[in-house]
């Protein structure tokens, strides 16, 4: 795997999506801003004085905190600024101007299923659907009242039904995203976190943790004579295999065409050595059947453990030399590599 660090250093479903979310909030917070100074304006040039300065702070106060928080995710006490803020000029706005204080509504009832997530989105608009309802049967005659209190609980309801099924989505997705559809094995995307996990572990807890690069020998050889059919019946029963040896807090992957990643949280070198003769004879004991060929497949496999001071990187491409040597010596064996990042890679 000589490409360890530039194939699984990529963003992961997990960032891309976080990153998506901090630039939707942060345009949101910049939309806001930049509306309020506006409107300050225009209150301003109609001599409201009190209400153009109350909305001038506010759209200070969000551009501001959209400018610092720009690529960053904006906390939650801010957004909750953000939405307070606009709800009480909104309602100052319908006390003063009746029915055009009450289009402001609805574009900030709709905001809170984008600042907040899921549920927190939902409760949020709720609460704004019954201030902004309440304040239109008061102040405003009542067949009018009702009606704008009919149409900010749609609202409401269309953007609870709208988050409820984006969720559900966003899991199918991240789902699909992660999950290696040959083999059912969970693939690269999440090798990243799952690895920092570990490092900050070992270094905060000194939770001892290890890696097992593995990779099938002579795999090409085993397409081209049988058929890239066989060859994906194989991974899978390779699959298969392995997991069946893994503890449940083990974690197993899929990282290229045929190569496969362990990590064993809470395992020493010499424990993760035996795991990783069992997981390679496992593989080489037993011939593998397709439909229409059999085979026998052998495993080859690296082995190291996290040490003081390592990266994510360094550990991992450490197990890869691992791995790399097992292939040089002959393939059908476990190499062990010492935790040092400057250590020989050393046979078992």
């Amino acid at each position: 795997m000589p490409q360890t660090q530039k194939t699984l250093t990529e963003g992961s479903a997990d960032e891309l999506l976080r990153a998506f979310n901090v630039k939707v909030t942060g345009n949101i917070l910049w939309a806001g801003g930049f509306t309020e100074l506006v409107l300050s304006i225009a209150q301003f040039v109609l001599g409201n004085f009190g209400q153009a300065l109350a909305i001038l702070s506010a759209g200070l106060f969000f551009t501001a905190m959209a400018w610092y928080y720009h690529g960053r995710r904006i906390p939650i006490p801010v957004r909750i600024m953000f939405i307070g803020l606009l709800t009480v000029i909104t309602i100052i706005s319908m006390y003063q101007n009746g029915t055009i204080g009450v289009y402001w509504t609805y574009p900030l009832l709709v905001s809170c299923f984008f600042l907040f997530s899921g549920g927190k989105g939902i409760i949020a608009a709720l609460i704004l659907t019954v201030i902004f309802a309440a304040t239109a049967m008061y102040v405003m005659p009542l067949d009018d009242g009702w009606r704008i209190a009919a149409t900010l609980a749609i609202i409401c309801a269309l953007g609870s039904v709208f988050v409820v099924l984006l969720g559900e989505l966003q899991k199918l997705l991240r789902k699909l995203v992660i999950t290696d559809t040959l083999t059912g094995l969970q693939n690269r995307h999440l090798v990243t976190g799952v690895l920092e996990d570990a490092v900050y572990r070992f270094r905060r807890y000194q939770r001892p943790a290890t890696v097992i690069m593995a990779d099938l020998d002579h795999f090409k050889k085993l397409n081209d004579e049988h058929g890239h059919l066989f060859g994906d019946q194989v991974l899978k029963q390779v699959a298969e295999r392995l997991q069946s040896v893994l503890r449940q807090n083990d974690r197993l992957f899929r990282v290229g065409g045929e190569e496969f990643l362990i990590v064993l949280p809470e395992t020493k070198l010499d424990e993760a050595q035996y795991v990783a003769e069992k997981l390679r004879a496992l593989i080489a004991e037993h011939s593998f059947n397709g439909r229409d060929a059999r085979a026998d497949v052998t495993l080859s496999l690296g082995v190291a453990e996290l040490a003081e001071q390592q990266t994510w990187i360094e550990w991992l491409n450490i197990a890869d030399s691992a791995l790399m040597e097992a292939k040089r010596q002959g393939r059908n064996q476990v190499h062990t590599a010492p935790a040092s990042p400057t250590a020989e890679v050393a046979p078992t």
